[in-house]
C-alpha cells in the first residue's frame, strides 16, 4: 500500500493509473538506479467464431450474447471507460481465470473482453472484435538493475522485454 505522503517518483505511473501491474523490489532506489520497462496492448471484445464467417458487428452481439469479464486490476477502469462511451453490456458475472473464460467464450456461452495480448495465437476459435472506443491497459515493470527479484518477476521482466513497445 503506498501512502499518499511518500515521495517515490517512480510510482507516478500506478497512481495516474497509467499502469495495471507494477513490480517493484524492497527497498526502492531513486530514479537514477531503477530499470524501467513498459509494454501496453488494446483491449478486444472476444466472442466465439461465427459459423459463417461473417464478421458480426459490436452492436450485434452486445445484445444477443452474455458478457462475462476477466476480474483483474483493471476491469473497473475499463467498464468505466466503457460506460463513459455509452457501451453498453449485459454483464452476467466475472471471471479470474483466463483459460476458463476463454473455454466458454469458444463453446458460445458468453463473450469478453480481454487485453489483445492474451487471446492465444491458433485464435480460430475466437473473433476478435476491436471496441468502440480504443481502451488500452499497460504494464510498467519498475526494478533495481541486477537485483535479485523472485523468479517470478524476472520471468515478467524477460518476457516484456521481447515483446515491442507499445503493443
Amino acid at each position: 500500500m503506498v501512502q499518499g505522503s511518500e515521495q517515490q517518483p517512480s510510482l507516478d505511473v500506478l497512481r495516474r493509473e497509467g499502469a495495471d501491474i507494477l513490480i517493484l523490489p524492497s527497498p526502492l532506489l531513486d530514479e537514477h538506479h531503477i530499470e524501467h520497462v513498459q509494454w501496453s496492448d488494446a483491449y478486444v471484445l472476444v466472442a466465439a467464431r461465427n459459423r459463417s464467417l461473417t464478421p458480426r458487428p459490436f452492436h450485434e452481439l452486445c445484445e444477443s450474447v452474455r458478457y462475462v469479464s476477466w476480474r483483474h486490476a483493471g476491469v473497473e477502469r475499463l467498464h468505466s471507460q466503457l460506460a463513459a462511451a455509452q457501451v453498453r453490456l449485459s454483464h452476467r458475472g466475472e471471471l479470474s481465470c483466463v483459460a476458463t473464460l476463454l473455454d466458454l467464450v469458444a463453446k458460445g456461452q458468453c463473450m469478453t473482453i480481454l487485453p489483445s495480448r492474451l487471446i492465444p495465437d491458433d485464435s480460430h476459435l475466437y473473433e476478435c472484435i476491436r471496441l468502440p472506443v480504443q481502451i488500452e491497459r499497460s504494464i510498467s515493470v519498475i526494478a533495481r538493475p541486477g537485483s535479485l527479484l523472485s523468479n517470478a518477476a524476472n520471468e515478467v521482466i524477460e518476457v516484456l522485454k521481447r515483446l515491442p513497445v507499445g503493443g
